[in-house]
């Protein structure tokens, strides 16, 4: 009860022999458990046993035959409970069993058999190629089982005189010494390859779940791009369809007129007055046609530099009032659709060394989710984006929106991956936490999160204007200025 209070107290209630550091608490805890346990167990048999042994001697024998007790016993109860509730695979089990039973073979031929081979290197050492198979390829249950099995073939062939632990020839208390030190060594010796084992394992098995969760990240952040792509073609077509439009009402209706310009001409009904009017409505038309084309001209051109960012991750130095325009520019049809507002407060002259495609994407994300989460009761709101520098490196990204908030619960998980209160309506909950690994990852920067219930959300971004990784190299301030 002492040895388990102390692991209990130490190590927890999930204690369990897959670390070293486990193995030799376990180990310590029987030492000090067994060492005072004793001093009482010395003292009442010697109270009541009259015995003229001394009670060191007493002591000495109740030390070894309970530390060896637990240290045998101890790691094949613990491993089974684990057993029970995380079962091995049927091929582990499998091997594992014949492993043991194997071991049992070989442990039983190297004890019974007495020879001058065994007396020389001992029966354990041959116990130590199956003990190192346990411990590589199964759980640490098995080793804790070939262990136990084993340490009962030594204590009933010492007791019953039998093998080479029943050699005649050794007094007993040699018998028994060297049953002990098998004993404690094939214990030891399994539970710590075991545990060592257990541990590659462990880490083998996290490194491959890191590279699985970067491949999964690196997928979902291509799928978030290309259906930010997606919707920027949708905001292209839309944007561009009224000033192209526009531009071919007035083609259409000049070319018409100039048709019937045309005809008048040919019948000699040409006034002056006919002549004027046609000037003027062609210089109007042409004024038009400039004026809706150069609209779909910085359109196009503003969309271009967004597409391009969003598909390459390639670094640049860019400016950080032009670029988020661009964005915005990229998603105003699904403002207009929602009837939210969005509105900027960034000085021109932020110059960054960094990646606007993902910092596109950043931004376009948390326009999109204030509008899914914000603004869910469909009258949309208002948003602000507002940019500072923060000492010479540095830059603060504030987005802020004034929808229903988050609540206190739902804040602590918005970054975490598949986190969603609107899954009935489709939302994946990705977003944010797309948004979190491009700052905190690829941009170099830290992400909070900060919202009153019925009163808004901002996100506050800080971000370092020479984003990390090679060929950064910081534009002076004023180099996109002319």
């Amino acid at each position: 009860m002492l040895t388990a209070w102390l692991i209990g107290h130490y190590f927890g209630s999930d204690f369990r022999l897959s670390k070293l550091r486990n193995v030799l608490g376990l180990a310590a805890a029987a030492i000090i458990g067994t060492a005072v346990s004793g001093i009482g167990g010395a003292l009442a048999f010697k109270l009541f046993h009259s015995t003229t042994t001394p009670i060191l001697t007493i002591w000495q024998h109740w030390f070894a035959s309970d530390g060896l007790g637990i240290i045998t016993v101890a790691p094949l109860l613990i491993e089974l409970g684990w057993a029970s509730r995380d079962p091995p695979s049927l091929s582990e089990l499998v091997e594992g069993a014949l492993a043991v039973a194997s071991l049992a073979l070989v442990s039983g031929f190297a004890i019974f058999l007495q020879s001058e081979l065994l007396a020389t290197v001992g029966p354990v050492a041959v116990m130590f190629a199956p003990l190192l198979w346990l411990a590589a390829r199964c759980q640490p249950v098995f080793a804790a089982a070939a262990a136990f099995i084993v340490s009962l073939s030594i204590v009933w062939t010492t007791t019953f005189g039998i093998g080479y632990f029943g050699n005649p020839g050794l007094l007993m208390n040699e018998r028994v010494l060297a049953a002990q030190f098998s004993i404690l060594l094939v214990t030891i010796g399994a539970s710590v390859l075991a545990a060592l084992f257990a541990e590659i394992r462990d880490k083998r098995r996290l490194a491959e779940a890191a590279l699985h969760a970067s491949e999964t990240q690196r997928y979902l952040i291509e799928t978030e791009r290309l259906a930010a792509l997606g919707s920027l073609v949708a905001g292209v077509a839309h944007e561009i369809s009224s000033p192209i439009g526009t531009s071919l009402t007035v083609a259409s209706t000049l070319a018409k007129r100039s048709a019937d310009f045309t005809s008048q001409i040919a019948s000699g009904q040409v006034r002056r007055a006919l002549l004027v009017e046609f000037a003027d409505g062609c210089r109007g038309a042409a004024e038009q046609l400039v004026a809706n084309l150069q609209r779909a001209g910085g359109l196009i051109q503003s969309f271009k530099q967004v597409a391009v960012d969003r598909s390459t991750d390639d670094r640049r130095a860019f400016d950080l009032k032009l670029a988020t325009e661009q964005v915005i520019a990229s998603v105003r049809s699904r403002l207009l659709k929602s009837q939210s507002s969005l509105a900027t407060e960034i000085p021109s002259d932020i110059i960054m060394d960094s990646f606007p495609g993902p910092y596109g994407q950043v931004l376009t994300n948390l326009i999109f989710n204030a509008i899914t989460h914000g603004f869910t009761d469909g009258s949309g709101g208002h948003m602000l984006i507002k940019a500072r520098r923060l000492g010479m490196d540095q830059v603060e990204i504030t987005f802020a929106d004034d929808g229903g908030g988050v609540p206190d619960d739902v804040q602590r998980r918005v970054f975490d991956p598949f986190f969603t209160t609107r899954r009935a309506q489709g939302s994946t909950g990705l977003g944010l936490y797309i948004v979190h690994n491009l700052v905190t990852q690829q941009l170099g920067g830290k992400i909070t999160l900060v919202s009153v219930l019925g009163k808004g959300t901002t996100i506050c971004t800080t971000l370092p204007l020479l984003a990390p990784g090679p060929g950064g190299r910081l534009a002076r301030p004023g180099a996109f200025k002319t």
